[in-house]
């Protein structure tokens, strides 16, 4: 999965004020109608081409998930200015994200995006998993990005997401695909049955939200259709982008090692289908802390491992009972 990066607008004004009045009037404006959760007072904020690219109800989406996820806007520091655009460090209740925003000669947002703070190596409440794990597919699966550089996975440079997996399904052919690759079904994990790493509490369900077309991505909702786990050891798992109405659990359920949870897709911020897994020490996606993930028994490039977290072009696979 893309990092939790909401991106509002490609930024498009000529007009710049440099760090002014304005923008920091703009700001605050941002601040009073995000702090009361007033999706149709940012909303009105934008100008007509944002509001027509974005439309209402993702505007809501958006706002309603940092403000729950954020809390209350704080507080903001000036960053740097570049072209027309200007990036603040902004304190929330539960955490730090930097904002960019461009305004244009109408004092109209005309760019608004959320970005990661840089982030102090913040220890997490936990290493690694602690309840031994299973692999949460059958059948042979490529993990596209896992390990812990830059080259091997993106997803280093967030906190909460720091040792995620991404994981999809090579064929015969050397692709994820057959045949044009322009529909979900053309796609290898897609409909793929997805099951439970563990014994635990279905602590979250996100549903109803469509898949996209290859290619396309919904970042107003990141996860897509998605299943929070947790167990007793307060490890969260976070399963992303499962395909639209295929969820079999709910809030609340116990859930055993090897249950069905419903099948992969390709919703939220996804490209194309495949599984997105990540551990946290907490609840909160935007500013628990990444853990590292181990699974106690499987295959690597045909080759049996223990206690083995995959690394990026890994070929894994269940070992046979």
């Amino acid at each position: 999965m893309k990092r939790l990066v909401i991106l509002f607008t490609i930024l498009s004004s000529t007009f710049s004020f440099g760090q002014s009045e304005t923008y920091l009037t703009v700001l605050e404006d941002f601040k009073i109608h995000f702090n009361q959760k007033d999706s149709q007072a940012v909303f009105d904020m934008m100008d007509a081409n944002m509001q027509t690219k974005l439309g209402m109800d993702n505007v809501s989406a958006i706002v309603t998930s940092f403000r729950t996820n954020l809390g209350e806007l704080q507080s903001y520091t000036y960053i740097h200015t570049e072209g027309t655009t200007e990036t603040y460090e902004a304190q929330f209740e539960n955490g730090k994200q930097n904002i960019s925003l461009s305004v244009d000669g109408s004092f109209k947002l005309n760019g608004l995006r959320f970005l990661p703070a840089k982030e102090e190596n913040v220890a997490g409440k936990i290493d690694r998993n602690i309840t031994p794990l299973a692999l949460p597919f059958k059948g042979e699966w490529f993990t596209v990005w896992g390990g812990d550089t830059k080259a091997q996975n993106y997803h280093v440079i967030s906190k909460t997401q720091k040792n995620a997996f991404d994981f999809l399904i090579i064929g015969k052919n050397g692709r994820s695909y057959e045949r044009s690759g322009t529909r979900n079904e053309d796609y290898n994990a897609f409909g793929q049955p997805l099951y439970a790493v563990c014994d635990a509490e279905v602590y979250d369900v996100i549903t109803g939200v469509e898949d996209n077309k290859p290619g396309a991505m919904n970042p107003a909702q990141a996860l897509g259709n998605s299943v929070t786990l947790k167990t007793e050891n307060d490890e969260y798992f976070v399963y992303a982008h499962f395909e639209n109405e295929t969820i079999k659990v709910v809030k609340g359920q116990k859930v055993k090692r090897g249950q069905y949870l419903g099948n992969c897709g390709n919703s939220g911020n996804s490209t194309e289908p495949h599984l997105h897994l990540h551990i946290q020490d907490g609840p909160n996606v935007m500013t628990s802390v990444g853990v590292k993930c181990y699974f106690e028994s499987l295959l690597v490039n045909g080759e049996p491992q223990t206690d083995y977290s995959p690394i990026r072009l890994d070929k894994i696979e269940r070992t046979p009972q």
